[in-house]
C-alpha cells in the first residue's frame, strides 16, 4: 500500500474519532501497518509522532469550540483531557496562548478535514506571517471611550478597526486630541477593553498616542487615559487595502494568534493589552492611497525558551 494512503486513512480515522480515546496501535491497524512500522514512517513523514498528531487534532476542534463560547472546562472533558490543568497545559504547549485567551479574542472557522499532503507542508516548513519583535516603551492612551453591544465581540480582536462601522467623528475626535497634546509623535491606538462576556457589551477607546510626559499634564479629568506599560510586542503590519480594510485587520489577527504564534518562540503575554496601532499609513498617505495599521501582541518567551537560554548563559 502506498504509504500516503495509508497516512490518509490514519488521518481520516482520527478526524473521525476525534472526540474519543485512541492508541497508536489503534490507528495503525486502520492504516495496515505495525504500529511500530507505522509510527517510525508517520513521525518521518508528518514531522510529529502519531500521538503528538492526536492531540494536536483535538486541540484544534477545541479552539473551534472554545471560540464559539462554550465553556473550558467542558471542552476538556469532551476531547477526552481528565482534567482542566491537564487540558490548559497542552493548549498553552502548542499555540501559545491559554485556552482562555481563545475564547476571548478568536473568531475560528470549522475545523477541515485534514489532507495530508497540507498536514506535511504544515509540520515539515511552510510560509508565515512574519512579525516585528518590538520593545515598546510606556507611553499613554488618551481619548472618549464609547460603550457598544455587538455580537461575538470578546476583545480587539473581534472589533477591528471598529470606529469604522459606527458612528463616530473619527476626525474630529483625533483633531481635538491632537491640539491638545502636540509634543507627542504621531499615532492612534484602538482597543476593546471592559468586556462583559454574558451581555456582549464593551468599551472602545480610539486614542491619542501619548509619550511625551508634558503633554500628560493636559489630560483633563473629564477624558480617559490608557496607560500601556510597553514591554516586548509582536508587531504584524497588515496587507495594505483600498478594500475591505476591516476584514484585512481580522485576516492579520487571525493569521497572527493562530499561524504564527504557536509556531513562535514566544507565548500571549496576558498581563498586558493588546491594541491596534495606527499612524500615518491609516490616512491613505502612503501605498498609493491605501491603509495600512498594526496589530500588536503582548508577547513573553516560552518557559522552555528561557530554561534553554538560561542553560546556554551557564555553559
Amino acid at each position: 500500500m502506498d504509504y500516503r494512503r495509508a497516512l490518509q486513512q490514519a488521518l481520516d480515522y482520527i478526524d473521525d474519532n476525534v472526540t474519543n480515546e485512541m492508541s497508536a496501535a489503534e490507528i495503525a491497524e486502520k492504516a495496515g501497518y505495525s504500529v511500530y512500522h507505522f509510527s517510525r514512517i508517520f513521525t518521518e513523514t508528518i514531522g510529529i509522532s502519531v500521538m503528538s498528531y492526536v492531540t494536536w487534532c483535538k486541540l484544534q476542534y477545541a479552539l473551534y469550540d472554545l471560540s464559539r463560547g462554550k465553556r473550558v472546562i467542558d471542552v476538556a472533558m469532551e476531547y477526552g483531557f481528565e482534567t482542566h490543568a491537564g487540558f490548559t497545559k497542552a493548549f498553552v504547549h502548542w499555540f501559545g496562548f491559554p485556552p482562555s485567551l481563545c475564547r476571548l479574542r478568536l473568531q475560528v472557522n470549522p475545523p477541515k478535514r485534514t489532507n495530508v499532503h497540507l498536514l506535511i507542508h504544515k509540520f515539515l516548513g511552510g510560509d508565515t506571517m512574519i512579525p516585528h519583535i518590538f520593545e515598546f516603551t510606556p507611553f499613554s492612551v488618551v481619548g472618549d471611550p464609547s460603550r457598544h453591544t455587538k455580537a461575538g465581540v470578546k476583545s480587539t480582536a473581534d472589533a477591528p478597526t471598529f470606529w469604522n462601522t459606527i458612528d463616530l467623528d473619527y476626525a474630529t475626535v483625533l483633531t481635538e486630541l491632537y491640539d491638545r497634546f502636540p509634543k507627542s509623535k504621531h499615532f492612534e491606538i484602538s482597543m476593546c477593553t471592559d468586556i462583559e462576556e454574558n451581555t456582549g457589551e464593551f468599551t472602545y477607546l480610539l486614542g491619542r498616542g501619548v509619550d511625551n510626559p508634558e503633554d500628560l499634564e493636559n489630560v483633563s479629568p473629564g477624558m480617559t487615559r490608557v496607560d500601556i506599560p510597553g514591554g516586548l510586542y509582536a508587531v504584524f503590519s497588515t496587507p495594505p487595502s483600498a478594500g475591505d480594510y476591516i476584514q484585512a485587520a481580522q485576516d492579520t489577527w487571525t493569521a497572527a494568534l493562530l499561524d504564527w504564534l504557536p509556531q513562535s518562540e514566544f507565548e500571549f503575554d496576558e498581563a498586558r493589552q493588546e491594541f491596534e496601532y495606527h499612524d500615518k499609513r491609516d490616512h491613505g498617505l502612503y501605498f498609493g492611497g491605501k491603509l495600512q495599521i498594526d496589530i500588536c501582541i503582548p508577547i513573553r518567551q516560552r518557559e522552555e525558551e528561557l530554561r534553554k537560554a538560561q542553560l546556554r548563559s551557564c555553559c
